[in-house]
C-alpha cells in the first residue's frame, strides 16, 4: 500500500521517459485514418493508446474500454489492433463522432453517395427549419439558408452509416461557417471573421474524410478487422456503467481536467443545430433547450452545486483545504471533481476482470498558486478502490492538442496574448494500475 507521502515522493522522483514523448510523431501520423474527422479539444495522441494496448492487451480476444470516450481515439486504435471495445461519454456529439470514426464504409459507397448528395442539394426546395434562437446569434441569415440546404440533402441519404458520416462532416463545418473565433475553444465572437462558402467548406472536409475512410477501410480489410465490434454509449461515467462486472480486460482513458473549460460549451453549435430536429436526433433538444442543466452533469464543470463526501485521498483533502484559504468557490469545484472521479474509479474496478489493467492519462496543474496533483490523487483513489500499482510514467508533451497556456488567477485555458498566462501541461502522467 502506498501512503500519501510515498505517492508524493514517488512522483517527485519520476523522470520523463523519452519513448513515451512520441516526439517524432508528426501531424500526418496523429491525424491518420479517421482521427481527424472532427475537431475535438484535449485529444490524446493515438500513439499513446496504441502502445498501451500493445503492452497490456497483446491478445486479440481482449476487450478495451474508455469511460471518457471523447472523440473515440481509444476505440479506433482498439479496432485497428483487432480488439473489441466500448466507450462512454456524456456528450451526444462525442457519441456521433466516435460512431462515425469506428465505422468503416466501402469507398465506392461513399463516392456514389457524394454524387447523390450533390443531386439532392441542387434540387433542394426552399426550406427553412424552425431554429433555436441562438442559431441566429452564431450564423448570419444567408449562411443559415445554405446550411439548411446542405442539411436537407444529407437527410435524404437513406444509408444510416453514410448519413451519419455526412452529418459528422456537417457538424465539424458548423464552426467554420459561424461567427465563432476559429482559434478559440471558448465560445467567442469574431467580428472580423470572413465566413467561407458553406457548401465549398463542407465538401472540402467531406472529401478529406472520404480519403481517410478509404485508408481506414483498406487497412481493416487487409487485417480482417472490419467487423470487430465497437460500442459507444451516451452515459454519465459517474453513474453505473451499462456493462456487467468483470468483462473488460483493459481500460485506457484521459479524464476531463478540473475547471479547464466548460466542456458542454465546446460543441454547442452541433447541439443547437441537431436539437432543432427531434425527429432525427431524439432527445437532443433537451440538451440544447436545457443547456445549463446539461452542462451541470459534466465532470470538471464549475456549474455544479456543492457536494459532500470522503475523497478516499489524503492528497485531495489537502488540496481542497489549501484552496479554501484562497477561494471557496474554486475549492468546491475541485472537491466535486475529486468526488466524481472516486465514483468513476470504483466503476472501473467493477467492470475490469481480475488482473485487468486501468491506464489513466492525466496531467497536474496549479490554480491560484495551489498545486492540483491530479495524478497523485488518482493513484490514491484507485488504490482505495482496489487497484495495485503496475507503472507510473512521466511523459513530456511536445505537441499537446490543447491550448498550452492558463490564466494565473482563474486557472482557465487562455491565449498567448494574455499577460497573466502561465505554461500548462509540459508533462503528463500515465498511471497504470491492476485490479487485484
Amino acid at each position: 500500500m502506498f501512503t500519501a507521502e510515498k505517492i508524493r515522493y514517488t512522483f517527485l522522483k519520476l523522470q520523463p521517459r523519452e519513448e513515451w514523448s512520441f516526439r517524432d510523431a508528426g501531424r500526418s501520423q496523429t491525424t491518420a485514418f479517421t482521427h481527424d474527422y472532427h475537431r475535438y479539444p484535449a485529444k490524446f495522441i493515438p500513439q499513446i493508446v496504441r502502445k498501451l494496448i500493445e503492452d497490456y492487451a497483446p491478445s486479440e480476444t481482449q476487450v478495451v474500454c474508455d469511460p471518457f470516450g471523447g472523440c473515440g481515439t481509444t476505440l479506433v486504435e482498439a479496432k485497428m489492433l483487432g480488439h473489441k471495445s466500448v466507450g462512454f461519454d456524456i456528450n451526444p456529439v462525442a457519441k456521433l463522432i466516435t460512431q462515425t470514426k469506428t465505422t468503416p464504409i466501402k469507398p465506392r459507397t461513399l463516392t456514389n453517395h457524394r454524387a447523390r448528395f450533390l443531386s439532392y442539394y441542387d434540387n433542394a426546395p426552399q426550406i427553412s427549419y424552425n431554429h433555436h434562437a441562438r442559431i441566429s446569434y452564431w450564423f448570419d441569415e444567408p449562411t443559415i439558408t445554405e446550411l439548411d440546404k446542405i442539411y436537407f440533402a444529407i437527410k435524404k441519404i437513406k444509408n444510416h452509416n453514410v448519413r451519419r458520416f455526412f452529418l459528422c462532416a456537417f457538424s465539424h463545418n458548423l464552426k467554420n461557417c459561424s461567427r465563432w473565433l476559429m482559434k478559440s475553444i471558448k465560445p467567442t465572437i469574431d467580428k472580423d471573421k470572413v465566413v467561407p462558402n458553406p457548401k465549398e467548406s463542407f465538401l472540402q472536409h467531406l472529401d478529406s474524410m472520404i480519403k481517410k475512410n478509404e485508408r481506414f477501410y483498406t487497412t481493416l480489410a487487409q487485417s480482417g478487422y472490419t467487423s470487430v465490434a465497437t460500442k459507444m454509449y451516451r452515459r454519465d461515467s459517474t453513474k453505473k456503467f451499462p456493462i456487467e462486472q468483470e468483462v473488460i480486460d483493459l481500460i485506457i482513458t484521459s479524464p476531463p481536467y478540473v475547471t479547464s473549460y466548460e466542456y458542454a460549451d465546446l460543441h454547442q453549435l452541433s447541439l443547437l443545430w441537431f436539437g432543432d430536429d427531434p425527429k432525427h436526433f431524439k432527445k437532443w433538444h433537451h440538451f440544447s433547450n436545457g443547456f445549463l442543466d446539461f452542462r451541470r452533469n459534466f465532470i470538471g464543470t464549475s456549474s455544479k452545486g456543492e457536494k459532500s463526501g470522503d475523497f478516499n485521498s489524503v492528497i485531495a483533502g489537502k488540496i481542497v483545504d489549501d484552496l479554501m484559504e484562497v477561494e471557496r468557490s474554486l475549492a468546491v469545484d475541485v472537491a466535486n471533481y475529486f468526488l466524481d472521479m472516486k465514483k468513476v474509479f470504483s466503476e472501473m474496478h467493477r467492470v475490469l476482470k481480475t488482473g485487468g489493467k486501468a491506464c489513466i492519462i492525466i496531467g497536474n496543474t496549479s490554480l491560484r498558486g495551489v498545486e492540483i496533483l491530479n495524478a497523485q490523487v488518482a493513484v490514491e483513489q484507485m488504490q482505495a478502490a482496489g487497484f495495485n500499482k503496475v507503472d507510473f510514467i512521466k511523459r513530456e508533451i511536445p505537441n499537446k492538442m490543447i491550448t498550452p497556456w492558463r490564466d494565473i488567477e482563474s486557472g482557465k485555458f487562455t491565449g498567448m496574448d494574455n499577460p497573466s498566462k502561465t505554461r500548462a501541461y509540459e508533462y503528463e502522467y500515465v498511471v497504470v494500475m491492476e485490479k487485484v
